[in-house]
């Protein structure tokens, strides 16, 4: 069985409030919020908080 690709883009709200679109290949789309800046929401994606979300959601081991 092939992995299923997530994919990850960050969304600004407001200057103090940005969330973030998980896209799942025939799902529908997920969102992340309560981040305070693009850089928090980046960290997020780059960091170990997305690896242990996917795992939360059954997508990593």
């Amino acid at each position: 069985m092939a992995k299923t690709k997530v994919t990850f883009k960050t969304v600004r709200l407001s200057d103090s409030d940005w969330k973030i679109l998980a896209d799942y290949p025939d799902t529908e789309q997920r969102e992340i919020t309560g981040f305070a800046s693009k850089a928090d929401a980046d960290d997020w994606i780059n960091g170990d908080r997305k690896i242990a979300w996917l795992r939360s959601q059954g997508y990593a081991k």
